[in-house]
C-alpha cells in the first residue's frame, strides 16, 4: 500500500510538471521568425544578374508582431527588418541570381551590384484565433535600383491562417508561411524587371 502511495504521489508529481512545462511552452510569447521555403538554390551562372539586397526599413512602428486571444503581446526573437530582408536574398538567390545583403544603401552601392533591392516592412501581423489556430498577415514594398532603368516600386503582400497542433512552432509556421508567399511573388517580379 505504502508503494502505491508513493507511486501514485510520484505520478501525480510528473503529471503536475509536464501540465506547467505544457502550459508555459503554450503561452510563451516569444516568437522565432524563421524562413524556409524549400528547394535548393539554383546555381548562379557567371552571367547571373548581381544582386544587392539593402536591410529593409521597418515601417510597422511598433516592436510587438501581433496577439494572442488574452490580448498579450507576441514578441519577435530578432530583427524583423532582418528577416525579411535576408529571407528576400534567400529567395532571389534560390531564383538563380548571385545575391550579398547589405546593411546600408552606401554598402550596397560599393560592391557595384547590376541590381540594389530595397524596401519597407508595412506589416507583420499574428493573431491567435483559438491555440490551434493563427492568422498571419504580411506587406512589404520593393524598390528595385539599376543604372539602365527607372526605379521600379511595388507592394506585395499575403494573409494566411492556419490551424494545426498548439504550440509555438504553429505560430512561427504560419509567420514563415506567409513571409514565404510574400516573397516568392517579390522575388519572381524582380528578377522578371532585371530582363
Amino acid at each position: 500500500m505504502i508503494h502505491f502511495r508513493r507511486f501514485s504521489l510520484s505520478f501525480c508529481a510528473v503529471l503536475l510538471f509536464a501540465a506547467v512545462a505544457l502550459t508555459g511552452c503554450l503561452a510563451q510569447n516569444n516568437i522565432r521568425l524563421l524562413y524556409n521555403a524549400g528547394g535548393s538554390s539554383a546555381l548562379p551562372v557567371a552571367t547571373a544578374p548581381r544582386v544587392a539586397v539593402v536591410v529593409f526599413e521597418d515601417q510597422r512602428g511598433r516592436i510587438d508582431i501581433g496577439a494572442r486571444k488574452d490580448g498579450s503581446p507576441f514578441q519577435p526573437s530578432s530583427s524583423v527588418a532582418e528577416w525579411v530582408s535576408q529571407s528576400l536574398a534567400d529567395e532571389l538567390a534560390r531564383q538563380g541570381a548571385q545575391v550579398s545583403l547589405a546593411s546600408s544603401m552606401a554598402q550596397a552601392q560599393a560592391g557595384q551590384p547590376d541590381y540594389i533591392v530595397g524596401g519597407v516592412v508595412e506589416r507583420v501581423w499574428l493573431t491567435e484565433k483559438s491555440l490551434s489556430s493563427y492568422d498571419a498577415v504580411i506587406r512589404i514594398q520593393t524598390r528595385l535600383y539599376s543604372q539602365k532603368q527607372a526605379t521600379v516600386t511595388k507592394s506585395f503582400a499575403s494573409q494566411q491562417e492556419k490551424t494545426g497542433i498548439p504550440g509555438a512552432a504553429l505560430a512561427e509556421q504560419t509567420l514563415s508561411s506567409t513571409l514565404a508567399d510574400v516573397l516568392k511573388n517579390a522575388a519572381m517580379s524582380i528578377m522578371g524587371s532585371m530582363r
